[in-house]
């Protein structure tokens, strides 16, 4: 493992919390929703995200960057899908992000606290 700055500190910490709040999301989809495809596609992405945030920890610039595309990835599709079913072009059913507010708020919190570390870890490296 590679010493890391406390900027690289808090970014795994969010990374961490970010997937704990992954893990509550499966476990809706799975249990509230009964939607096992939902489930296991938010799986996928966490444990994406997990090799990822591995991959920083051993000192990988592919883990910082694959960290940065898919949080980035995540809130583009998530601010479609807001539009798309905001405009009544997609019924969402249980995953209606009226309904979700507060999670769809976490989403976005974890992309601005996973740009600013990124931000900061950039600068760190640079100079």
């Amino acid at each position: 493992m590679v010493k890391l700055t406390s900027s690289g500190k808090a970014l795994v910490v969010t990374m961490l919390f970010q997937m704990l709040f992954g893990g509550y999301l499966i476990a809706k989809d799975f249990y509230a929703y009964d939607d096992i495809g939902s489930a296991l596609t938010v799986l996928g992405v966490y444990v994406l995200l997990g090799v990822f945030t591995g991959m920083f920890l051993f000192g990988k610039q592919l883990g910082l960057a694959g960290i940065l595309w898919l949080s980035t990835i995540l809130i583009v599709f998530q601010t479609l899908f807001i539009i798309i079913t905001s405009l009544r072009q997609l019924d969402a059913g249980f995953h209606d992000p009226s309904a979700n507010l507060w999670i769809i708020l976490l989403r976005y919190l974890f992309l601005l606290l996973t740009l600013i570390f990124f931000i900061k870890i950039s600068r760190e490296r640079r100079g």
